[in-house]
């Protein structure tokens, strides 16, 4: 019975252990980023960047590898001994391995990406899901922890390293989608003259905010959704979660800490910071019935907060119809996703609750 319990239960330190490793290499990610974007004179494999990417990933093997050791029990395979959740980073590391040695071959036979194309290469992209089972270890953790648990089964247990996880893999989806990420465009600061339909060259001149319209609503979308997660799993948000979401600061500095770029970040942070405390002002109910429309109301926090940063450090230069749009689609984006996530629970409450009710 001890030994079942030790193998179905989750062990919050030992998931933060490998979540901090995870920390690690999702730094180092961003600092090779910073190097294919800024350094185009790469020409090798061989660099102190990843050097600090993969002896991230042999850390994290060998952690990995006396977490499965020390969960073993005398005569238990060892395929069978890897904790819950441990077997997704099992299966990360090894194919972090494989994606390592093909992009290694691939740099060799193709040469280095120096742009776009570093953010797409195959490789890299096997990379990143393969860092992504790594930095999901303790989310995985915590939902076998909560099938074991006979009051809630299929509940997360809301661990500190589970929350943790949630926002080292928010910040690998800002790496990888940085290219689309609204903290790397000057957006409204930059000038922008309607033309009339017809007009020479208004495709052109339209396309820069067409992009940046799109910007917001992805970005959007990639903070409220794992706010949205990690509020399925607890009946409150977890204290800072939309500070910790809006994870600006990395792509910003990747990209190479540009004013409009270090003002916007700077303003969204502190509109995260007074949606966090509003939130724990905010009644159950609304986390509840109108869950939409505390989504939105965060998304037009943040994008109002980044424009009041634009107004004080430089000025909007788009439309008002324009920015004011923006933050309107980028509520009507977030509260889209929260009514997503909410549809049909009320139905299922109901269904579950409805045979107690008969059986009083």
């Amino acid at each position: 019975m001890l030994e079942t319990a030790r193998n179905t239960r989750t062990d919050s330190r030992r998931d933060l252990v490998t979540e901090l490793l995870g920390l690690w290499l999702l730094l180092a990610v961003f600092l090779d980023g910073w190097a294919h974007i800024n350094l185009p004179s790469l020409e090798t494999f061989f660099t102190p960047w990843h050097a600090a990417l993969y002896s991230g990933m042999l850390a994290t093997a060998a952690w990995t590898a006396v977490v499965i050791w020390r969960n073993r029990t005398p005569g238990q395979p060892l395929l069978q001994a890897a904790p819950p959740g441990y077997r997704g980073t099992a299966v990360g590391v090894v194919l972090f391995g494989l994606a390592g040695g093909l992009d290694l071959l691939w740099h060799e036979l193709l040469g280095i990406e120096v742009s776009l194309d570093a953010l797409v290469s195959p490789t890299h992209l096997l990379l990143g899901f393969s860092l992504f089972l790594i930095l999901g270890t303790a989310v995985r953790s915590a939902r076998a922890d909560g099938h074991s648990a006979a009051s809630h089964p299929g509940d997360l247990t809301w661990t500190p390293a589970a929350m943790f996880a949630v926002v080292l893999m928010t910040g690998l989806g800002a790496f990888f989608l940085v290219y689309a990420s609204i903290f790397v465009r000057p957006g409204p600061t930059a000038v922008f003259t309607p033309l009339p339909v017809g007009t020479p060259g208004r495709i052109q001149a339209e396309m820069p905010v067409i992009i940046t319209l799109m910007s917001y609503l992805l970005t959007t979308a990639l903070i409220i959704a794992p706010f949205l997660f990690t509020l399925s799993a607890s009946r409150r948000p977890a204290r800072g979660i939309v500070t910790l979401l809006v994870a600006a600061w990395l792509p910003v500095v990747m990209i190479g800490l540009r004013p409009y770029s270090i003002a916007g970040a700077a303003g969204a942070t502190v509109a995260a910071v007074v949606a966090d405390l509003l939130l724990t002002r905010v009644p159950d109910l609304w986390l509840g019935r109108r869950l939409p429309a505390v989504t939105a109301g965060i998304a037009a926090l943040l994008w109002t907060g980044q424009l009041v940063a634009f107004v004080v450090t430089d000025a909007i230069r788009w439309p008002v119809s324009l920015w004011l749009g923006a933050v309107v689609l980028s509520a009507a984006v977030a509260a889209g996703l929260a009514l997503l996530s909410s549809w049909g629970q009320g139905r299922r409450a109901a269904d579950a609750t409805g045979p107690a009710v008969e059986r009083s």
